[in-house]
């Protein structure tokens, strides 16, 4: 199973989880705000209930007490409809026989004998002036729901009483209907979300996608072209997890330029090296075939030994700085960070050449800057600079000029190495850079193409840049590039 394949099923699964444990949040959100509505229904259904039937019942009690029982039955029977609408009775109490009622007017009723028995109750509580509220201070409304079959208002007048009667759940048809009404619209808002959702999650997890199908390609590709293959660092978002492929990319071509580096490393050694390696060879086969009979045949062995350990040395300088080289490129010499007073340092660097450059007759000049704090490695930025100041000692002629300066702009510190030696080809900037490459111009003077190789090294494990701006006969800056007080 390919690695796309395997990322793929592992991110769908991932993608499935995510999705339908939403759904259980989604589905257990519903059923808890349902209930609440359901809870908020009852109550709204219960204090309009108790409100219409305490205003009629007031209204009511008006016409009995100023025009008596037979205006009140005149007009509850003469207006049956507002009784009718709200499902309220009017029962009419007789005497002497209180625990019979019959209705006057309003829905149709068939109360138990132990309502007609409370019925009876609440009356006469109400003739002797006890108070009848519905809502009690030691009841509340949901407790009432569930012990009360009824709501009562009762009228007394003189002997007469009658009784406004309406069920508890009288209008729970409507309440029901409400309530589906609204967890229909919450439903197909919760579909709407679940699509919503599905369709976040799968374009959030994209990215994952494209990384692992990128990755399953550059693992197939040739190590050359896994830069043209891992291009997410130039299509991804800062907004989203593609930023993640941005780094893993980054990560890779890293990678590829630590591969890269060793590759050239054993290039090198497989082709530069031949030279000295031979001149080793030829050196001692020349002392073994001397005739040590003869006159000079010390003076031969003393030759070639000479040759032998130069060629040695040669070898080992080399393959030192190669083996310097890769440490830099694939991160094993870690910077080890602090404070440094660039003016200072420069100034030390540039002692250690006042002589040389004294009897080469130039001028070795630092010009220093009023703020030059930088957060670096001293140790790696004095390595740089050697080799700067070494390349534009052999080039700079009798009588030029070499210049260490340092400068700030928009929070990053450069420090420049300026000489006026014979100059660079502008088509020659991006190969002095490459390991043992020399110019023609540099043919004729010591040193195995590799300072500046180093030199760059170096600066990028720094987090930094090193540039050249060169013009032929008028001379070179080198200029290292550093992010000022932040780590790396």
């Amino acid at each position: 199973m390919s690695s796309e394949k395997s990322v793929r099923n592992a991110l769908t699964h991932t993608q499935k989880a995510l999705f339908f444990r939403f759904v259980a949040v989604l589905l257990t959100c519903l059923l808890i705000v349902q209930m609440v509505i359901a809870v908020l229904l009852l109550y709204r259904m219960h204090s309009n209930d108790i409100k219409i039937l305490s205003s009629m019942g007031a209204e009511y009690q008006r016409i009995l007490t100023f025009n008596g029982a037979e205006k009140l039955t005149h007009v509850v029977v003469a207006n049956p409809e507002r009784l009718q609408e709200n499902n309220i009775t009017v029962l009419k109490q007789d005497v002497p026989n209180t625990t019979t009622f019959h209705s006057v007017s309003g829905a149709e009723l068939t109360p138990t004998v132990s309502a007609l028995t409370a019925f009876s109750t609440k009356i006469s509580n109400a003739k002797s002036s006890v108070p009848n509220n519905e809502l009690s201070d030691t009841e509340n409304w949901y407790q009432q729901l569930i012990t009360e079959s009824f709501l009562t208002v009762p009228l007394v007048a003189k002997d007469q009483g009658y009784i406004m009667v309406q069920p508890t759940f009288s209008n729970l048809d409507t309440v029901i209907n409400e309530w589906y009404r609204i967890g229909l619209a919450l439903l197909v808002l919760a579909t709407i979300s679940l699509l919503f959702v599905w369709r976040l999650i799968h374009s959030t997890l994209s990215p994952l996608f494209i990384l692992a199908r990128q990755l399953d390609d550059a693992s197939q590709s040739p190590l050359e072209s896994m830069s043209d293959t891992l291009n997410l660092a130039k299509q991804a978002k800062k907004n989203d997890l593609s930023s993640i492929n941005r780094s893993v990319n980054l990560l890779l071509i890293r990678l590829h330029k630590v591969i890269k580096s060793m590759d050239d490393t054993v290039n090198a050694i497989a082709h530069d090296l031949r030279t000295p390696l031979s001149r080793l060879r030829l050196s001692a086969e020349k002392g073994l075939l001397t005739d040590t009979e003869s006159e000079n045949s010390a003076v031969v062995m003393k030759d070639a030994l000479a040759d032998c350990l130069e060629s040695s040395n040669q070898t080992d300088q080399m393959l030192t700085t190669l083996l310097k080289i890769n440490d830099e490129v694939a991160g094993r010499l870690t910077p080890k960070l602090s404070q440094v007073d660039i003016n200072a340092t420069l100034t030390k660097v540039a002692g250690w050449y006042e002589e040389t450059a004294e009897d080469q007759c130039i001028q070795l000049d630092v010009i220093k800057n009023a703020s030059s704090t930088l957060l670096t490695d001293e140790e790696k930025l004095i390595q740089i600079l050697v080799n700067l100041i070494d390349n534009a000692l052999k080039f700079t002629p009798k009588g030029g000029k070499i210049q260490l300066a340092y400068y700030e702009r928009n929070g990053i510190g450069s420090i420049a190495v300026t000489d006026s030696g014979i100059g660079i080809q502008e088509d020659k900037h991006a190969l002095i850079f490459k390991k043992l490459y020399r110019a023609d111009e540099s043919r004729t003077t010591e040193g195995y193409g590799l300072g500046l190789a180093h030199a760059m090294a170096i600066a990028e494990s720094l987090g930094g840049q090193l540039t050249v701006d060169s013009t032929v006969g008028k001379g070179s800056t080198f200029t290292i590039r550093l992010t000022r007080n932040t780590s790396q």
